[in-house]
C-alpha cells in the first residue's frame, strides 16, 4: 500500500513484465477508494471548459478539461506526486529516475466531437503517462489506443474504465497513442506524466 495508490503486490512482477513485453499496462483499483471518493465529490462540483489540444494552426483534438489552477486539479497532481508512486513507477516500467508528475483533468461527452488524433508525448522529460478513470458514468468509444509511429497496427487498446482504474503507458518518441471518438455515455480522467529530475 502506498499513501493513496494501491498496488496488488502479488501481481507487481506480472505488471513488470507485462510493461517490458508492451510498453502499457493496465492497472485496476490504482487509487485508494477514500482519495478517489474525495476526488470524485470535487469533480462533480467542479466546471469544465473546452479544451483544444495542439497549437492554432496544428489542433489535433477537442475535449473538456478543469483549469489547471483548480483545487481539485491540485489535488490529483498532489495524490500522484509522491516517493512512493516514483519508486513503484519506476520499478514497474523501467524508466529511469522519476522527479515530478504534472497532470489534468479531461472529459468528453457525447454528441460534442470529442476525441484526441495520433500524437506522442515524448517532449518536457515525460517518461511515463497515466490515464485515470476519474468518473462512474458508462461510456463507449473514447478508446485509448497505442501504436508505433506512422503504423496503421493499433497494439493496445483501453475502453471503459472504473473508477479509480488506471493506465500507465511508455513515452517514446517511436510510440504514438489517440482517444477515440466518445460515441454515447460521458468519461472523466486524470491524465498526466511522470517525467525526469532533469528539467
Amino acid at each position: 500500500m502506498l499513501s493513496k495508490i494501491f498496488l496488488d503486490e502479488c501481481k507487481i512482477e506480472r505488471y513488470k513484465h507485462e510493461f517490458a513485453e508492451t510498453g502499457c499496462v493496465f492497472l485496476p483499483g490504482f487509487l485508494e477508494k477514500n482519495t478517489l471518493q474525495n476526488l470524485l465529490n470535487k469533480i462533480e462540483k467542479s466546471t469544465f471548459q473546452t479544451k483544444w489540444e495542439g497549437k492554432e494552426d496544428n489542433k489535433f483534438g477537442k475535449v473538456l478539461a478543469l483549469p489547471r489552477e483548480s483545487v481539485t486539479v491540485f489535488l490529483f497532481t498532489a495524490v500522484l506526486n509522491n516517493p512512493g508512486v516514483f519508486k513503484m513507477m519506476q520499478y514497474i516500467a523501467d524508466c529511469g529516475r522519476i522527479g515530478n508528475f504534472v497532470g489534468r483533468i479531461h472529459r468528453s461527452e457525447a454528441g460534442e466531437d470529442h476525441e484526441i488524433g495520433w500524437h506522442s508525448d515524448a517532449s518536457d522529460n515525460r517518461l511515463l503517462a497515466v490515464t485515470l478513470s476519474l468518473g462512474t458514468d458508462r461510456y463507449s468509444g473514447a478508446k485509448l489506443q497505442i501504436r508505433e509511429t506512422g503504423s496503421e497496427n493499433i497494439t493496445k487498446e483501453f475502453g471503459q474504465l472504473e473508477a479509480g482504474d488506471a493506465v500507465i503507458f511508455k513515452i517514446d518518441r517511436k510510440l504514438e497513442h489517440r482517444l477515440s471518438i466518445l460515441e454515447s455515455g460521458r468519461r472523466t480522467v486524470g491524465v498526466g506524466w511522470f517525467r525526469s529530475p532533469d528539467l
